[in-house]
């Protein structure tokens, strides 16, 4: 950006929602990690980015547009190059091209006196377009796309993210036409050699080209797998987008062997190994940053199976507030994951974020004055200034090997991916118990439910009471679609099961009268979702409940005991965010719901 700290500053200030002090810490954490301040702020809940773009375009005297509403013509996108878009954070999303020079000359010529008493030239006279900017100071951008395109241009303010969201509309004619090129590849490379000559099938196919197309459409839609997976006609691609697996592709089954092979050496599998499962991975790279792709291949009835994971390790890790953590929590989490020792757990289902929120807690934790050393598998963003080691299978480098190891290098804080075994949950309860701060996951239902577990791994009871400082569960729930949402009431079965639920689980809550949900459009897929917020409960291990765990107490004991100390259940969190309007009613039941 080019706005100056003091006009960042004037515009904060103009808000009342940032202290001195606050702002002062920000710049310096800012400085420290190559960020923004305001990217800083927002992270940190003290501004939301929708009322911080409305201020600044208060300040700077120029219209807003919400970009996620419009959908940009391919011609008016080719006439700004995507690169250039990318780089300066701008879009044209709006074109009417002027009257041709040599068409108009004359007339022109002819009102030579009205052009120069109005003092202005071709570029200034004529307005052709609209160009949606982050940085409304960017005057160069301006000047150079004014210049470009031979006439005047309207600038417009546009939030980061919503900008982000419209720059992938560069990529949607490729993306409509994905299936027909591959399938007119296909068509053509099966008339020249026939179905089984596979040799001149592999020179005649493009699938390099068709591996590279589909993890960067992957990418680009947001996805976090994608899915390869052979049938006895057909190979289907899906991706897991917020969470839900959709259909992409529908292929003959005859190029999912190809398809694999190109995978396998991508990810250095051995091509010729067919009946075992095979894991590996590879970095990626999409335009000016990278993407980390954990690959696995498995035997089915009819081919290999492939799995992508894909882990986009150049962006940044989100902040616990924008994980969608309740703000009255924020203060009492922080002071239990500052405590100089102990340990913090986050327990859910896989793909329910757990790494995400453990990199959250790093980024509040990971300052000059302490040492910060990891062991994961896999290592899914890179941080500055964290010593981060990936587990090795191959080389013997498990969790628990890595964790005996890193507990000899003087570390502050430790991170291991997850407790999944007695070895690595003795390790890390003695690395908790001797001054460290342990953060690791484990898999359980609940909050309550992480100390049974830890005991069927035959850590004793005194012990888990000695070193838990705290137990955060969650979920994932897709996020209703900002750019199509609409007020609407509850049906009347999903308020019978709500209240069953409400009952069972023994929470006095009322149901919303007024509920939230996304009609569908261009933003979103038509889905009515966009991105996802999580669903928390949050276990704080207090005096009463540490003479609970020592006494060998019952879960559900347990459980009685933190409702009763305040601790919100997962399904009153997931209600209190479709009140919010961020998630749906379907969507609690979906994830909170056992």
């Amino acid at each position: 950006m080019h706005l100056l700290t003091e006009d960042i500053k004037k515009i904060v200030e103009s808000t009342g929602l940032v202290s001195e002090s606050d702002f002062t810490a920000a710049i310096s954490e800012a400085e420290r990690g190559n960020r923004h301040v305001l990217d800083i702020l927002i992270g940190k809940g003290f501004l939301d980015e929708k009322y911080l773009s409305e201020n600044i375009a208060k300040f700077f005297d120029v219209p807003i547009v919400n970009l996620s509403t419009i959908t940009i013509p391919h011609e008016t996108l080719e006439l700004v190059p995507e690169a250039y878009a990318k780089s300066r954070n701008v879009i044209l999303f709006e074109f009417s091209p002027p009257l041709l020079r040599d068409k108009t000359l004359s007339a022109i010529n002819s009102d030579k006196k009205s052009i120069s008493e109005s003092g202005k030239g071709w570029g200034e006279k004529i307005r052709c377009g609209k160009l949606a900017m982050v940085d409304p100071q960017d005057f160069y951008t301006i000047e150079y796309l004014k210049a470009k395109l031979g006439c005047w241009l309207d600038v417009y303010l546009a939030s980061w993210n919503e900008l982000k969201f419209s720059l992938k509309q560069y990529k949607k004619k490729i993306n409509e036409e994905f299936g027909k090129i591959i399938e007119e590849n296909l068509k053509e490379s099966i008339g020249i050699a026939g179905v089984m000559d596979t040799s001149k099938m592999i020179e005649a196919l493009p699938i390099i080209n068709i591996v590279n197309t589909i993890i960067e459409h992957a990418s680009t839609s947001g996805a976090s797998d994608i899915h390869f997976e052979p049938f006895e006609n057909n190979l289907i691609v899906r991706y897991r987008i917020d969470g839900i697996l959709q259909e992409i592709l529908n292929l003959p089954n005859v190029i999912a062997g190809l398809l694999v092979a190109r995978i396998k050496v991508l990810s250095n599998l051995q091509i010729d190994v067919h009946n075992l499962p095979q894991d590996g991975r590879f970095r990626f790279p999409i335009e000016d940053q990278f993407v980390d792709i954990r690959v696995s291949v498995i035997p089915t009835f009819h081919g290999e199976k492939a799995e992508m994971r894909l882990l986009k390790g150049s962006l940044r890790p989100l902040t616990l507030y924008e994980l969608g953590l309740p703000q009255d929590h924020l203060e009492k989490l922080e002071i239990s994951i500052k405590k100089p020792r102990g340990m913090i757990l986050i327990t859910g289902p896989t793909g329910s974020g757990k790494t995400t929120t453990l990199y959250a807690i790093l980024g509040i934790l990971n300052t000059p004055k302490v040492n910060i050393t990891t062991v994961e598998d896999p290592i899914e963003y890179d941080i500055a200034g964290v010593n981060q080691t990936q587990v090795n299978l191959k080389a013997g480098l498990t969790f628990a090997t890595g964790l005996r190891s890193l507990v000899r290098q003087n570390p502050d804080i430790i991170m291991v991916g997850e407790i999944r075994d007695k070895e690595t949950a003795d390790i890390a309860v003695n690395a908790a118990l001797t001054g460290h701060r342990l953060l690791s996951t484990l898999h359980t239902n609940d909050a309550p439910t992480a100390v049974p577990r830890l005991i069927d791994l035959e850590t004793p009871p005194f012990l888990i009471a000695s070193t838990l400082n705290v137990v955060i569960a969650q979920r994932l729930a897709r996020r209703v679609c900002t750019a199509c949402v609409r007020s609407t009431k509850p049906k009347k079965e999903i308020i019978s099961l709500l209240k069953t639920h409400l009952k069972s689980a023994g929470v006095k809550m009322e149901i919303p009268d007024v509920i939230y949900s996304g009609e569908g459009c261009n933003a979103c897929g038509f889905s009515g979702y966009r991105g996802q917020v999580g669903i928390f409960e949050i276990l704080y291990i207090t005096d009463a409940i540490r003479e609970l765990i020592i006494a060998k107490s019952s879960v559900n004991i347990i459980k009685y005991k933190a409702k009763e100390e305040g601790m919100r259940m997962m399904f009153e969190d997931g209600l209190m965010k479709v009140e919010a309007g961020l998630t749906t009613l379907e969507e609690v039941l979906r994830v909170a719901v056992e």
